[in-house]
């Protein structure tokens, strides 16, 4: 059956059911003044009518027959409980008003000394890591620190800063520190006239000399200050005409020197076009009226994802530009030390910075890709091509990018990054053996102020032509000295293991392999700036096919995710180059739909043990590992409808037993703030995750986890959704704010201190979007489908998450709406029980992501309990007759009630498992 039939049946089962459901009402009509008994009769039969109506849907003999019955007759269960749904909205709708005097009163009341307390510690971490993250891009004739305190500030990001991004990721802004209010606390000096103006407009719209006054907070805000979090655009630049000449001359009388902020804010849901990450017309007209006016231009940077910054070396009196990310609540009292030198940055760039982002080779297929059927019709599902493979960031940039060329393309490499001091490196050492790479390194400070240097160490493996890809060079390692006082050394060493410069061989090997030859070793300032290097000989081939953490044996595992594409190449650059979709590549491919879920009976499959009696309670458990026997006889305890509700059931929180002992327990958002979106409350938000991995530092990220952990005990907060661990593929990413890095390394180790560290405290880290959810366009319309091969998926995507489970101890996992070529990620047996607990030995739950308002259409409750995505997070799919998944599993007990359970009880024990190592019991 092709796709346009398909697309027949499901209408003429949709028309039935209407039809169904019409003669049902014209039956009830004909039923008024009938006996009590005779309705109940009535309705007896029409429940029996309506049961065997899902009989025939779910006898239909073709598979692709079925599944249009099926999703015709959805309808029919729609319309069947309308009337259900808008009572029970109706409920919730009363309950809230009802409910509002009471989360007002809570909302404005002090908060708990614990909260305190740990509120306290969380902004003096968050002020750390705001100061180490910034990035000095540019600094020419030393204008940096402010020679006096006097500036004039312009920029619609200075009076509206980016403060974090949107969505689940995103912050409450109420009580953020402004840009002015953190100057003022430095003691800078700024033109109140030009505040005014740009506040005004950035407020209302009207660029008024009208003494400006910072909003505060209104009662939505207070009630619900993670609700606009979901929701941020980008500053629109006052135009230019409106600073009059009066104000622009007042202005340059108060300063020789201006400040311009120039911001980009992204989102879930929705990416970046490379024409977002230039600069505006009005932008651009702000800047030449400004370096026609000033004697010095500061630009700060107030975006996470990488601009293009060619227009700082435009202008002659651009001297300095700070990059700030997403300063969060009170970064900007950092930024501020910063331009008076109380700060002296010290981060480095987890990006690679270009000239012209459309060279970065994800970029073309990075969009709004539907595939059509053979009439050129579309069919609702979208792909992205990931044909860079291993080459993105500056893997790509490094790698084919001709030495001549290179500073016209590349503006700041990845690692980049200034300071107000100076360091000197000497006595470089560097050593290997079969075993371990080592690179010491004395770093003298011989500047005039304090500051901290950043080593980092790249490795160049042999590569030869046709063999596995390999990028020119790749972060080995890297460390951060202490503060260094002027004169004062440190001696810092760099190790790695020299098994981990193995690239993944996806077509013979089918294992990691460390290539027999000459692998370079170099010290570096940046990916592109060697202070010195030396040659480590691997003296033969070696293959890694078994994990030395697990003992599992390591194989291919997503093939099928390949799909017929050419990419990337060093052999061959020039034909195998990444091109957009062009007419063929948009056709779906054939079978494409046939391999969606489809249910498989085992008929010699038995069933489990439920509702025993064996006297087991929870905390019977605690301490035990996942394989002792007493689990078994436990698990025999649960009901089917238990081991239902346990894995269908989930939405922010896991369902208690109070009968075993078995407490809920509640789970929120994150990673950079711990958020009750519907509720009042909000911890401290962090900078963003972007600025945390531009410190370049593991230990603060380690305190990180730390403070927010707390944060989230003095909450009972048992579970925090993050971190979010996938790669920057591209500027255009609209979740990099929450994102660490290009890089799978730095990424790696930020994000598994930051596990390791709020785990300390008793509440579990959810690693998340598991995996490649590195495009949010069309991320959730059926599953995105994602290709590439599968190196790329080892090297790059899943790197992360490894190191989050073996190094940081992850509990948890949140699996994404992508499919991983056509296996939707949340049904994936392959990423979740053979490489997650079989190769890597993670031992916990997995949930969804939000299949909420829609965006789980493609979600299966069976396929994902099955593949060993234990819960569904269906927050708002539960209301009466929109086919909740506690409904979908129930149904799935009645076409294989022996597979089911087997699926639903192990699922139970990854749950439960998680339950234990929670602060609960």
């Amino acid at each position: 059956m092709d796709y346009r039939e398909y697309r027949r049946l499901v209408k003429q089962y949709r028309a039935e059911a209407k039809q169904r459901f019409a003669d049902l009402k014209d039956r009830r009509r004909q039923r008024r003044g009938a006996t009590i008994t005779e309705r109940l009769d009535a309705r007896r039969a029409e429940r029996a009518e309506t049961a065997a109506w899902h009989a025939e849907v779910r006898s239909a003999a073709p598979r692709r027959e079925r599944k249009a019955r099926r999703k015709g007759y959805k309808a029919f269960r729609k319309r069947q409980h309308r009337w259900i749904k808008l009572t029970a909205m109706g409920v919730v709708v009363a309950l809230i008003a009802s409910a509002l005097g009471s989360w007002y009163y809570t909302a404005t009341r002090p908060a708990t000394e614990d909260q305190a307390s740990a509120r306290d510690h969380s902004l003096q971490v968050a002020d750390q890591v705001m100061a180490e993250g910034l990035v000095l891009l540019e600094n020419e004739g030393n204008v940096l620190p402010l020679a006096d305190r006097r500036v004039s500030v312009f920029g619609a990001s200075a009076a509206a800063p980016v403060y974090g991004g949107g969505g689940a990721g995103g912050i409450s802004s109420v009580g953020a520190q402004s840009l002015f209010s953190a100057l003022d606390g430095a003691g800078i000096d700024y033109d109140e006239t030009v505040r005014d103006v740009y506040g005004n407009h950035a407020e209302s719209g009207e660029a008024s000399t009208e003494v400006y006054a910072e909003p505060e907070a209104g009662v939505i805000d207070e009630l619900l200050p993670a609700a606009k979090g979901f929701f941020v655009t980008s500053p629109t630049e006052m135009p230019v005409e409106h600073l009059s000449e009066p104000i622009l001359s007042g202005a340059r009388e108060h300063a020789d020197t201006a400040v311009y902020a120039v911001g980009r804010a992204g989102m879930e849901g929705r990416d970046f076009t490379p024409g977002d990450l230039r600069l505006t017309e009005d932008e651009r007209a702000t800047l030449e009226l400004l370096d026609s006016t000033f004697d010095h231009v500061v630009v700060l940077v107030n975006s996470a994802n990488a601009m293009e910054l060619g227009f700082l070396e435009e202008y002659e009196r651009v001297d300095a530009a700070l990059w700030i990310g997403g300063p969060g609540e009170t970064g900007m009292n950092a930024v501020a030390r910063a331009l008076t030198g109380e700060v002296n940055p010290s981060g480095r760039l987890t990006d690679t910075y270009v000239y012209d982002i459309d060279s970065h080779p994800a970029v073309v297929n990075t969009g709004d890709f539907q595939y059509v059927d053979d009439a050129g019709e579309p069919v609702g599902r979208y792909f992205t091509n990931h044909l860079e493979g291993i080459y993105t960031g500056y893997r790509y940039f490094e790698t084919f990018v001709p030495e001549a060329e290179y500073d016209d393309v590349v503006q700041y490499p990845f690692g980049h990054g200034l300071s107000y001091t100076e360091f000197e490196w000497s006595d470089t050492r560097i050593r290997a053996d079969e075993q371990t790479v080592t690179a010491r390194v004395s770093v003298t400070n011989t500047g005039d102020v304090p500051g901290r240097e950043v080593v980092q160490v790249y490795y160049d493996a042999p590569y030869t032509p046709g063999e596995t890809e390999k990028s020119a060079t790749v972060l080995g390692g890297y460390a951060k000295t202490d503060p260094l006082t002027p004169g004062e050394s440190q001696t810092v060493t760099v190790s790695f293991d020299t098994t981990s410069m193995a690239s993944f061989d996806d077509r013979d090997a089918q294992a990691w392999v460390l290539d027999e030859g000459d692998y370079g070793i170099r010290v570096a300032r940046n990916v592109h700036d060697t202070v010195n290097d030396a040659t480590y000989d691997q003296p033969e081939r070696l293959v890694i096919d078994t994990d030395a953490t697990t003992g599992s044996e390591i194989t291919n595992r997503f093939d099928d995710a390949r799909g017929d594409l050419t990419y990337l190449s060093r052999s061959s650059p020039e034909e195998t180059f990444p091109s957009a979709p062009d007419e063929g590549d948009l056709r779906m491919p054939d079978g494409l739909l046939e391999n969606d879920y489809e249910l498989e009976v085992d008929p010699a499959a038995s069933e489990p043990v439920t509702g025993a009696d064996n006297d087991l309670e929870l905390a019977d458990l605690r301490g035990a590992p996942m394989d002792d026997s007493r689990w078994q006889a436990f698990l025999d305890q649960l009901t089917e409808d238990e081991l239902v509700e346990l894995s269908g059931n989930g939405g922010y929180w896991s369902v208690g037993i109070e009968r075993l002992g078995v407490p809920a327990t509640t789970m929120y958002d994150g990673p950079a703030s711990i958020r009750n979106f519907i509720g009042h409350w909000a911890t401290v938000a962090f900078p963003t995750p972007v600025v945390l991995a531009a410190t370049w530092n593991d230990e603060l990220a380690l305190e990180v986890g730390r403070a927010m952990g707390a944060e989230a005990q003095s909450y009972e907060v048992d579970a925090v959704y993050g971190p979010s661990l996938d790669l920057h593929r591209s500027p255009l990413g609209g979740r990099n704010f929450e994102y660490f890095s290009e890089d799978p390394l730095l990424t790696a180790r930020i994000g598994a201190q930051y596990v390791s560290g709020i785990q300390s405290q008793g509440t579990v880290a959810v690693i998340k979007h598991f995996a490649g959810n590195v495009q949010e366009t069309n991320r959730a319309a059926m599953g995105l489908y994602v290709w590439t091969t599968e190196q790329a998926w080892r090297e790059m995507h899943l790197r992360p998450f490894e190191a989050a489970v073996k190094d940081g101890g992850a509990h948890g996992a949140m699996t994404a709406f992508n499919r991983i070529g056509t296996t939707w990620a949340g049904g994936s047996e392959a990423l979740l029980t053979d490489v997650l607990r079989g190769e890597w030995g993670f031992e916990g739950f997995v949930i969804t992501d939000a299949g909420i308002i829609g965006q789980g259409s493609h979600f299966d409750a069976r396929q994902a309990v099955e593949a060993g995505n234990d819960m569904i997070l269906g927050l708002l799919v539960d209301l009466p007759g929109d086919g909740s998944y506690e409904e979908e599993l129930q149904s799935y007990l009645e076409e294989d009630r022996a597979g089911t359970l087997t699926a639903l009880r192990e699922s139970a024990h990854h749950i439960l498992y998680y339950v234990l190592q929670t602060n609960r019991i």
